[in-house]
């Protein structure tokens, strides 16, 4: 798309992305992404993807939850730094994610 993305970004992308459950963006994925899709299908994949980092069950992404998924995933963050990568798209200033602060991340 002519950005860099973080190797969060990047992984977030390929869970909304990722169609079947792998872990990789396979042809089928790509072209559902490029021609656009359905919008009930692109929430129901974020939906998804916010769930992979909200995973406390608090209905947000906290700066502990957010530094447990990029750990997972091999990236090793402090809390501070995730709370200045939240920071960016946090719109209300409550110093968490909701799930649309999180859809307006990811477009």
């Amino acid at each position: 798309m002519g950005e860099e993305l973080s190797a969060a970004d990047a992984a977030t992308a390929v869970a909304m992305l990722d169609g079947d459950g792998d872990g990789l963006v396979g042809l089928d994925d790509f072209v559902r992404f490029v021609e656009g899709g359905e919008e009930e299908e692109k929430e129901n994949d974020l939906k998804e993807a916010f769930k992979m980092y909200e995973m406390d069950g608090s209905g947000c992404i906290t700066p502990r939850s957010l530094k447990r998924m990029l750990s997972r995933l091999g990236e090793s963050r402090s809390i501070h730094e995730c709370e200045v990568m939240i920071a960016r798209f946090d719109l209300d200033g409550d110093g968490v994610l909701t799930f649309d602060e999180f859809k307006v991340m990811m477009f």
